[in-house]
Formats: structure tokens, sequence, C-alpha cells
């Protein structure tokens, strides 16, 4: 275990999460000389249990806290986020890996370079939320390299609330990274998991259609940008509207 690193590390938490050396002694059921002697560096010897303990106080995977951690920033992050899950969710979610990754075989084995698109099984009016999705792939093999570089995923508009703006099969090729700028259209979801689609402007957030909600950069906090959109892929079958 690399010490050093493991010092900085701790301070550095101790003081993200606003822990103090007392309270982490008292959670973790260690004495506060013990930590003392660890994080200001007089020990170089450290036990796997006093680490055990610290890591679970401070809620961290060991590896993350010693600096052996084979999984990348992002990778540790959905861990982070899936450690309280439900056992149902966990099943969705492994549902969705295990569909995504045969997708990702399939398609590496034909050399396609291809993206998720969500769809929604449910109304995507705008503030509504479907509750469930299905997911297809989108092949961008053949788009810029830029666009490629920056595609996360897609969303399939199956409602026609959104003409004349977006029609019915649209798929929306968006970026998860690119913050939004002026002009941007973005997909958001507020604290309910409801979905909005805005045009982001530094006052206001604008509805497509006119007919949504304007929402105040007042409110910016009660929504989450999950995706800047970057392309339209437009399917139109005449057959829709006849």
């Amino acid at each position: 275990m690399n010490i050093q690193f493991f010092r900085e590390n701790l301070r550095g938490q101790l003081q993200k999460k606003k822990i103090t050396l007392s309270s982490l002694a008292l959670q973790a059921d260690l004495s506060e000389d013990t930590l003392r002697s660890v994080v200001y560096g007089k020990s170089q010897d450290i036990k796997l249990s006093t680490v055990i303990k610290i890591a679970d106080v401070l809620d961290s995977p060991i590896d993350d806290l010693v600096g052996r951690s084979y999984y990348s920033e992002a990778e540790r992050e959905i861990h982070k986020r899936i450690h309280h899950f439900s056992e149902h969710s966990l099943r969705a979610i492994q549902y969705f890996s295990e569909m995504e990754e045969d997708l990702a075989l399939k398609h590496s084995e034909e050399g396609k370079n291809v993206i998720p698109v969500l769809c929604s099984l449910g109304n995507m009016k705008d503030g509504m939320y479907g509750g469930n999705y299905y997911v297809e792939t989108l092949d961008i093999s053949e788009y810029s390299s830029v666009l490629k570089e920056e595609a996360d995923f897609g969303l399939k508009i199956l409602s026609d609330y959104f003409e004349p703006i977006y029609f019915l099969n649209d798929i929306l090729i968006c970026s998860c990274t690119r913050p939004p700028e002026y002009n941007d259209i973005v997909i958001y979801f507020d604290k309910n998991g409801r979905l909005y689609i805005r045009k982001y402007f530094e006052t206001h957030l604008e509805p497509l259609n006119g007919f949504g909600e304007r929402i105040p950069s007042n409110r910016y906090d009660e929504f989450t940008a999950k995706g800047v959109v970057l392309r339209v892929v437009r399917e139109f079958n005449i057959e829709q509207y006849r």
C-alpha cells in the first residue's frame, strides 16, 4: 500500500466531507491518537482492520482509498451511486448492462460504432415521466469523427407533442459531458424524474413548442441536464400521418 497516497487521500476526503478526526474516530470505533498517527505521518504500518473501518465511515471502496483502484473515475462514480439501490433497481441495471454488453460485442464484431437510444414506454409530453424505457441502438459509424467522439446516447421521440421542432421517431443524439451553451437544446430531468426538453439561455429555459413552462434561472437547481442535443436523426414515415 502506498502510505503517502493513503494519507493525502484520507485528508482530502475528510476535508471534502467535512468530517473531523474526532468524529471519524467515534464513528469508526478507533482512538483519535491512532488516527492522528495515520493522518500526520508518524505511523508507517497501518492495520487492514483500521483501513476497513475508515473506508466504511467514508463510504469509500478500500481500493480507492489506498490508491489501488482498477476502475476509472466514471466507473467509481457509478459504483458509488448504486451502492444504496434496492434489489429491484439493481436487477434492472443488471438487465440493461447485460443487454448493452451483448449489443456492444455484436456490433464490435461487425465493425460498427453504436450508441444506445432510449425509448420511453410512457407519455413523453412536457414534464411527464415514462417510468420505463427500452433500448435500441443507432449506428454512427459513418458520422463525423467529432460527432462520434461527443455522442453518448440517443433519445427517441415517441410523441407528436414536440412538433414542429421534433417529429415522431426522430432520434436526438446527445452528449452527457458537454455543458449547455447559449441556444443549445438540452434534455433535463427534475428531482422527480420528469422529462423536459428546453432551449438553454442564461436567464431561462425556453420550451420548444411554446406550450410548456418557461423555467427561470433561479430554479435551475431543480433540474439536471442529462444531455445536450448534438444532432437530430430524422426517420420520417408518411404512413404515420395518413
